[in-house]
């Protein structure tokens, strides 16, 4: 068993006393900055967190092995709302939050009032606790340079963000108005992703609100789809929510009570406010622009929360319409409680609007079948409008009947009646949430309010728009697939409000009644950790915006900026050569969740400020974690500290988990078993490498076996591969050829190869590799054996290995793989016949004819002219001597054969006929102890001496013998 403890603690020690990963500007040596976003400071590193900072340390630790100077700095972020939120629920003893607090994070129940300050809050989990992220990152041993850290809510920080925001301002990207935003009611604040407990990445959309007309009363019916007025068969409310009449304006509309505070809260001039006494189910309404009444009718899908709480009902375009209709007409009785006439709701039916190529005359009839959808309840209806809207927004044609707007792409149609029904005083607009629920993290439900006198970044700024895709357009994106959602952000981002009146962090340099909000003064922080522990020794009230224009641009007069400030010259050379030397920054890596508001951000704000020389180079964005299948959150208690994983784990398994499960990209779901299984795998390399050292130390053999071969080869492969895999940031595919796959390779060999020199050179030339191969991903364990093997320095600043030409054998590579092939063939054949022992084994490799034909057909697949007929028309000339069935039975088997066979394996198939007989022949040993049979026997299939009692060897083709067992 390994002392994963003990070996974590000696290495870490010795890094950190050795400096290994404190990076300053070589200039003979080219750089590689990366960074990975700072971590709210709200409650502990978890293992979710492993993941989002194992991977950026594994790419770290590869690049430095590949001889560049790495800079992988870390910070921790204390703006914003999170930590207010936190202690205001200490503060007001949020039992649950106590309890999480006492119970899951270990808070002496004595200190729990120091909690009530959010500094003291975010001290405690960014480095004081035993489960805080500094202590965590330790305990992983990442390769962080520890002394450019600092936290956001720092004087000289405040400082740096008060420059970027200066230059912003002046640049007339900043500014005041009026905008829909999420906003807490508690708070009474305006609020963004980062301070939500529930809602992040959800959208802010425009309703169209549509006036029915019943008596003396609006029904405002809220909609995405306001061209759908066309298609109207009814209106639907709630029967078990409670409405009211608002006077709205001159007019008395009638909304849900949710709905009501909604329009107060964008600007609607509300007058009095009644109860609905009266039952307005099973009455009329009039529809606007239309002429048209329409009943209306219960429904109990209708979410009161949602905009007014009134909907329109377009059962041809809208599966939760049609799907309610259905039941209305199937079920009558329930009419009857609102005196509704059950005859007449039974006679409407659907009306068709919009053509769409991929749906008949009744898109949702067609989707509500296909997803054999019956009732209000099937989450499947969200999947199936969402599929109608998205399709028919994009490529559906208004119908010919709609006279004002036929032939319209819906897209267009949808602006028109939009504009239609506000200009015949018919309609109005009002804002929502694209899902819900939105939660802030002091617990409230929040609303979209129209705020006025609110600082905005105006990212609707079209030269500022331009100047980002050209940044992105030039950028490294991870996964490449998601550069769409860049372009779809940087296209729909508007103004994005920047100050808040709550929360920690820099106030605004032109309001300080104002706080610059966290998405908002964390977007070219990156630059900062070039300068962060030189400023160390700088006091703040020294920095100014000049200071920052030196550092960061290389403007002003160096002589009147010392004489000026009293900052030594030399620190502010120094500053402007990191600068210099790190920027422009190589990758950013943070969440998927985060494309449309940070990373985007971080591009616009990057070219905004900066020339096109310090733009970023590059982003990666990573899946969500999940435990057990649920997903993590600090705040609901629903974690795993990741100090605790590694305390019973190991840094190392813990590390490869993190690492090997998916790429970073993809979902990761930490599974306990899993996680226990990476010990076991990690114990076994550990025991395998000290079996290697045991051996004698040997010069290379003159010749090599061919299971030696083979493994040189294949760890040539794996050097590729990993390479490959830490290139584009695919950890699952890097650590899965250099651990996983690499096991299973020396498990094989050990099992082909025989004791001697060859054997003891091959192994410790491949440990050579090996351990510098998986360095990036289990530093800890690969440390102690690069120790062991008597190797000098630290292998974390060793040399990656590179592929090695003359160890690429693709010969013994597919000899091998024959083989394995065969000993599966043989395996299955005693599993059918159920023979556990086996007396005799025979082999008949295919005859000499049969290796020509099959060399023919092969090259025919190659070239992708694979036509039978011609084949056996050519066979039979060059085999006459061939019986014409025998050899068109022959061609017809050789040709499924290839087709079946994995193109790399057809890749390094031999061009001239391969020696079955003598691989089989020589690893006759090697099979009769892997099925401990009596004997193995190899014969040529032509042989007339050969033992063949059951006639096998007729069906023996090339690369596949045939088997007799007894």
């Amino acid at each position: 068993m390994v002392e994963w403890k003990q070996i974590d603690k000696k290495w870490q020690k010795a890094w950190r006393e050795n400096e290994v990963f404190e990076s300053d500007p070589e200039e003979e040596e080219p750089k590689f900055f990366l960074t990975v976003a700072y971590p709210y400071v709200s409650g502990p590193m978890h293992v979710g967190h492993g993941r989002t900072y194992t991977v950026p340390d594994t790419i770290a630790r590869y690049k430095r092995m590949q001889g560049y100077n790495v800079l992988f700095p870390m910070a921790f972020h204390y703006t914003g709302t999170p930590l207010v939120g936190a202690s205001r629920r200490v503060e007001n003893r949020d039992k649950e939050f106590l309890d999480i607090l006492t119970g899951l994070y270990g808070v002496e129940e004595d200190k729990i009032p120091k909690f009530e300050d959010p500094e003291y809050f975010g001290d405690y989990f960014a480095k004081k606790s035993n489960l805080s992220y500094k202590k965590g990152m330790k305990m992983l041993g990442y390769s962080i340079d520890w002394r450019r850290e600092f936290r956001t809510i720092n004087d000289n920080y405040k400082k740096f963000i008060t420059w970027q925001y200066h230059k912003l301002m002046d640049m007339g990207l900043v500014s005041k108005g009026e905008h829909p935003v999420k906003w807490c009611p508690n708070d009474e604040n305006p609020v963004t992703d980062h301070d939500l407990l529930e809602g992040e990445g959800v959208n802010i959309v425009e309703y169209s609100l549509l006036k029915y007309r019943v008596n003396d009363y609006v029904l405002p019916a809220a909609t995405l789809r306001p061209e759908t007025i066309f298609g109207v068969t009814n209106l639907w409310l709630n029967p078990n929510e409670k409405y009211v009449i608002a006077e709205v304006g001159s007019e008395k509309w009638v909304v849900s009570e949710r709905g009501l505070e909604k329009l107060r809260n964008q600007n609607f001039e509300i007058g009095e406010v009644t109860d609905l006494d009266e039952q307005l189910i099973g009455k009329k309404a009039k529809a606007p622009l239309i002429d048209k009444k329409v009943p209306i009718l219960p429904a109990d899908f209708v979410d009161p929360t949602n905009a007014t709480g009134v909907v329109y009902s377009v059962p041809a375009h809208a599966p939760y319409d049609y799907i309610a209709l259905l039941e209305l007409q199937e079920n009558p009785e329930r009419l009857e409680k609102f005196d509704i006439d059950s005859e007449e709701i039974r006679k409407i039916e659907p009306i068709s609007l919009i053509n769409h190529s991929e749906y008949g005359e009744i898109p949702a009839v067609d989707v509500v079948e296909r997803e054999n959808i019956t009732n209000q309840n099937d989450p499947k209806l969200e999947e199936a409008t969402e599929e109608i809207y998205q399709k028919e927004f994009s490529s559906g044609i208004v119908q010919d009947w709609v006279d004002e707007y036929k032939g319209m792409k819906v897209s267009e149609a949808k602006e028109e009646v939009h504009r239609d029904l506000i200009l015949h005083e018919e309609g109005s607009k009002m804002f929502e949430f694209s899902e819900k629920p939105v939660i802030c993290r002091c617990g409230s439900r929040c609303l979209v309010k129209i705020v006025e006198d609110q600082w905005f970044l105006d990212y609707s700024n079209s030269g500022w728009k331009e100047k980002a895709e050209i940044c992105l357009s030039d950028m490294g994106i991870i996964p490449e697939e998601t550069r769409a959602q860049f372009e779809y952000t940087i296209d729909w981002l508007e103004e994005w409000p920047c100050t808040r009146r709550v929360g920690m962090g820099t106030p605004a340099p032109w309001d300080e009644s104002w706080v610059i909000e966290s998405l908002s003064d964390s977007t070219i922080y990156m630059i900062y950790y070039t300068i962060a522990h030189i400023l160390e020794d700088i006091d703040s009230e020294k920095l100014n915006d000049e200071v920052f224009d030196y550092i960061f641009m290389g403007l002003g007069d160096l002589d009147s900026l010392v004489d000026e400030t009293n900052i030594e010259r030399g620190k502010l050379e120094e500053m402007r050569r990191q600068v210099e030397y790190w920027y422009p920054l190589d990758y950013r890596l943070s969440a998927n969740e985060l494309i449309s508001n940070h990373l985007t951000f971080h591009i616009f704000h990057h070219v905004a400020l900066f020339n096109p020389d310090k733009w970023p180079q590059g982003i990666g964005s990573f899946g969500m974690a999940l435990l057990e299948g649920n997903k993590m959150s600090s705040s609901k208690g629903n974690i795993i500290p990741i100090n605790e994983a590694t305390e019973k784990y190991g840094a190392d398994p813990v590390r490869l988990y993190l690492t090997s499960g998916v790429e970073p990209w993809q979902d990761f779901d930490w599974q306990i078993p899993e996680a226990k299984a990476m010990v076991k795998h990690l114990n076994r390399f550990y025991e395998y490498a000290q079996e290697v050292m045991k051996v004698d130390e040997t010069k290379k053999p003159e010749k090599l076996g061919s299971p030696e071969r083979w493994l040189l080869n294949q760890l040539q492969e794996r050097i590729q591969k990993t390479t490959e895999g830490l290139e584009n940031f695919e950890t699952r595919k890097a650590s899965q050829n250099a651990f996983f796959l690499m096991m299973q390779d020396l498990r094989w060999y050990l099992n082909r190869s025989e004791e001697g020199d060859a054997r003891n050179w091959t192994l410790r030339k491949v440990f050579d590799s090996w351990i510098r191969l998986l360095a990036p991903f289990t530093p800890h364990i690969c440390e102690e054996i690069w120790n062991q093997m008597g190797k000098e320095g630290f292998v974390s600043l060793a040399k990656w290995p590179e592929i090695e030409d003359e160890f690429v054998d693709d010969t013994a590579k597919f000899a091998e793989g024959y083989l394995k092939d065969v000993k599966d063939d043989v395996s299955q054949i005693l599993q059918v016949t159920e023979v556990e022992k086996p007396n005799r084994i025979v082999l008949y490799v295919a005859e000499g004819w049969k290796r020509k034909a099959y060399q023919m057909a092969m090259k025919k697949v190659m070239r992708g002219k694979t036509e039978v007929g011609e084949l056996i028309g050519q066979g039979r000339e060059k085999f006459s001597n061939v019986p014409p069935e025998e050899l068109a039975e022959f061609f017809k088997k050789a040709v499924k054969e290839i087709r079946q066979m994995p193109e790399e394996r057809i890749s390094i198939l031999p061009e001239e006929n391969m020696d079955e007989f003598e691989i089989l022949n020589d690893a006759k040993d090697f099979l009769k102890d892997r099925f401990d049979a009596d004997k193995v026997e190899v014969w040529r299939a032509e042989n007339s001496e050969r033992y063949d009692p059951g006639h096998r060897s007729d069906r023996a083709i090339p690369y596949k013998p045939a088997i007799h067992v007894e």
